[in-house]
Order: structure tokens, then sequence, then C-alpha cells
């Protein structure tokens, strides 16, 4: 059993998803953020960055027990233990690492710090512009990627397509105008999240 430690951020929902997608069989900890339950010292021991997710997987490798922290670290622990949504065909994971990595470290911080400046108790309204106009101009790049193409790297499924769609569809509730009128970006979104495991992996509520 795999046990996740999460609260329903970007970061929580992607690992979530990739564990649902993975269809593996895992328990869901809540953690609440807003009680630094994930500042104590019992989940200091799990991650000492002191953030979530976190996952411990009972049969690890070679049937032992291990801690991942890191919602990327834990989608490549799942996808690599399941043998899917990594692609093989080397080329085509080529392109997939270029895409993947600008998810997790272009759109996914830049989303964060939007967040994280709005709230401090005095923003600083012309920085949070400057990272508004960076988070749109990666999603028009985005856009222009998914004009001739299913998903995120082509014609098959990715953990690419799990780490950007954790991160706009809190963009589409937060930022709406962000990505207001980007057609293939929102025609990407609304055929992943028909996925049952998309959907299971957004509840937060189990």
């Amino acid at each position: 059993m795999i046990r996740l430690y999460a609260a329903p951020t970007t970061n929580g929902i992607r690992a979530k998803i990739t564990l649902e997608e993975c269809n593996l069989d895992y328990k869901l900890i809540n953690i609440d953020m807003k009680a630094r339950e994930h500042k104590t010292k019992e989940f200091f021991t799990m991650n000492p960055m002191g953030m979530t997710p976190v996952i411990i997987d009972d049969k690890g490798p070679e049937g032992k027990e291990i801690t991942v922290p890191q919602s990327i670290a834990i989608m490549f622990y799942l996808a690599e233990k399941v043998g899917k949504f990594i692609p093989k065909n080397p080329t085509k994971r080529a392109v997939f690492w270029n895409l993947m990595m600008n998810a997790a470290t272009d759109v996914g911080p830049t989303y964060g710090a939007i967040s994280f400046i709005g709230r401090m108790e005095h923003p600083h309204n012309p920085t949070r512009d400057k990272f508004l106009d960076r988070l749109m101009e990666n999603y028009i790049v985005w856009d222009k990627i998914l004009q001739d193409q299913t998903y995120c790297v082509g014609d098959e499924i990715t953990i690419c397509d799990f780490a950007l769609f954790g991160i706009h569809a809190r963009t589409k509730v937060l930022l709406p105008n962000v990505i207001k009128g980007l057609e293939n970006l929102e025609r990407w979104a609304n055929l992943i999240k028909q996925r049952p495991g998309i959907k299971k992996g957004q509840n937060f509520n189990e």
C-alpha cells in the first residue's frame, strides 16, 4: 500500500492524479497546511523541506519501504513503477524531457510565485504583474505546441500532461484571464479532465 500525504495544491493534485492513472492502491492522508501539519517533527522525518506531497511505498524497490517527497519525483517514481506514461522511444523521450521540465520548472514555479505574492501582507503588484506576464507567455507557447498534437508530447499521454494539468486546473479557477482565448490549451484540458483517473485525482474529500 502507498500512503500519500498531501493537500489539494497543484503539487498534491499532480501526485494524486498520477496514483489514480497508474491504478495503484493508496491511502490519502490529508495534510492541513493552515494548521501547519507539514511543519511538524513527524512530517520533517518524511521530508526535511517540510513540503507536500510525500508518498511512502511499503513495497518499494527490492520490496523495501521507500519515502519519496516532491511532486515531480513522485510522478517519475510511480510512472517507472508501473512502466507507463514515459515515452520509450529515445527521440520522443528527449522531447518529453524538455516539455516536462518546462511544466515542472517554469510554469509551476511561476504560478507558485504569483500565489505566494498574493498571500503576502503587503503584495508588490508590479512584481506580481511580471510573473503574470511570464505565466501567460508560457501558456501561449503551450497553446502553439498543442495546435497539431493531442497531448503534450504528441499522440501518447505522459506524466507531462498530468504535471501541466495540475497547474492549468488551478490557473483556470484563480487566474482565468491568463489562459483566456487559448483554444488549443482549452481543448487539451477538456480532453484530459474527462479521464476517470483525472477526475478522481482531484478529489481530496475521500
